[in-house]
């Protein structure tokens, strides 16, 4: 497989390829699987969602159980 990249996206590999001291290919195929992994998680947790098998709470809600805690914690 050969895949190109944007000189903006090459310059931004080879970066994090030297901050990591790893070579390129080695961090494009990492990041690919845990794109992937990513994505068969989201699919997971959309199909528990859909069958009623997971709750899920508003995000007003959720914002004012965290602003509510930060209060206590305060």
């Amino acid at each position: 497989m050969i895949i190109e990249l944007s000189p903006e996206l090459e310059a931004r590999v080879k970066e994090w390829g030297l901050a990591s001291n790893r070579p390129g290919e080695e961090l494009a195929v990492e990041l690919l699987e845990e794109y992937f992994d990513d994505c068969d998680d989201a699919d997971r947790l959309e199909a528990l969602i859909q069958a009623g098998e997971m709750k899920t709470y508003p995000a007003e809600e959720v914002h004012k159980e965290l602003n509510c805690l930060a209060a206590v914690e305060s």
